[in-house]
């Protein structure tokens, strides 16, 4: 006989699922696999959430200043032309998604 947990008999809720899912804050360290040519939002050196296109292949990794590696990703920032590295769990690249734009309203931001 298996024991299961509590987790396992209880179905989670709309609310759970989503949270899993999908970051609840702007600040929140979000980590997601960003595929070749995707749109996502990156908050720039001058604290600006800007939306941007994935130039880079997905095996870029960078080491982290606690020494733990993570996957970075090089992204053309679409409206002042840069190319900057960013690393999803810094809390620093969000996917574009219905949700992550619905974060940057709240917060003030005009999307077009």
């Amino acid at each position: 006989m298996r024991l299961r947990n509590w987790k396992e008999t209880v179905e989670p809720t709309i609310e759970e699922t989503l949270a899993d899912v999908h970051p609840r804050s702007l600040d929140e360290s979000f980590h997601y696999y960003a595929p070749y040519g995707s749109k996502c939002w990156v908050k720039c050196e001058d604290h600006k959430w800007r939306r941007g296109t994935v130039i880079s292949p997905s095996d870029l990794w960078r080491v982290l200043p606690d020494g733990t590696m993570d996957r970075c990703f090089d992204v053309l920032i679409d409206r002042i032309k840069k190319v900057d590295t960013f690393v999803p769990t810094d809390g620093v690249m969000k996917p574009d998604t219905p949700e992550v734009r619905e974060l940057l309203r709240l917060a003030g931001y005009f999307l077009t």
